[in-house]
């Protein structure tokens, strides 16, 4: 069952990073949009500005930290041996044959 676990977890991590960086892309291109658009020195362009880089710098640390977790989780799952006897242990080595 821990096997599992762990690969339910790390499909969910790389999920959720692949989700921020989308998220990230279409804000980005909207934001992108509006700024184009509107007048150069206006202070709600400033704000926007300002902003989409706090959303930015929440988001680009947000995937980061869900590709660390996959990462880690990945690392896990070769630190937690097998018991050898186990229906786990001989379907693990019926498949390396």
């Amino acid at each position: 069952y821990a096997v599992q676990t762990l690969r339910n977890a790390i499909t969910a991590s790389t999920f959720l990073a692949t989700t921020v960086l989308t998220l990230l892309t279409l804000i980005s291109g909207r934001i992108w949009d509006i700024l184009r658009t509107s007048a150069r020195g206006s202070i709600g362009r400033e704000q926007l500005m300002a902003q989409f880089v706090a959303i930015t710098i929440c988001m680009l640390s947000s995937a980061y930290g869900f590709l660390q977790s996959a990462r880690l989780m990945t690392h896990a799952g070769f630190m937690f041996p097998v018991n050898t006897g186990t229906k786990v242990d001989s379907l693990i080595r019926r498949s390396q044959n």
